[in-house]
């Protein structure tokens, strides 16, 4: 019998999406960055570079205050693995040190799969979770257990 409160749930996804927010940070001051280090360059190239990675920053920067993160599936990285927790959001962001994917692009073929998934072939999805956010914080969630195969 699980015994995790809703509260408990809310304030362990509250440090997912704190995390994720930290990385989309990180990964945004790196493109910033970028786009500062090739400003220096004096020629031709160095400029349209500049210009190019300053347009992909502003891009990558326009939540429009919408939350980061939107939701969570339980799947394995590889078919028949142990399953293990993927967030989904309004941007990729990869943790900016390691590359590992921090958040999955809702858009994304893989974000995609799971959002097609039926009740009758759940395949690995073990969970798959609707985030509530404001912006950075989680107000709720819903698990779609029976949408998934989870348990009820």
């Amino acid at each position: 019998m699980n015994t995790t409160t809703r509260d408990q749930v809310i304030a362990d996804e509250q440090k997912a999406v704190d995390r994720a927010y930290d990385c989309y940070a990180e990964r945004l001051a790196e493109m910033t960055g970028a786009a500062a280090a090739t400003a220096a360059a004096s020629n031709k190239d160095g400029i349209a570079n500049r210009l190019d990675a300053e347009e992909k920053a502003a891009a990558y920067d326009g939540l429009g205050g919408e939350s980061l993160v939107t939701g969570r599936v339980d799947a394995p990285d590889e078919p028949g693995g142990e399953p293990r927790p993927w967030y989904i959001g309004r941007r990729a962001v990869p943790h900016v040190r390691t590359r590992d994917t921090v958040v999955v692009l809702w858009t994304s073929p893989m974000a995609t799969k799971w959002a097609a998934v039926q009740p009758q072939t759940p395949g690995d999805i073990t969970l798959r979770r609707q985030l509530r956010c404001a912006q950075r914080v989680v107000e709720d969630y819903f698990d779609e257990h029976g949408r998934c195969g989870g348990p009820p």
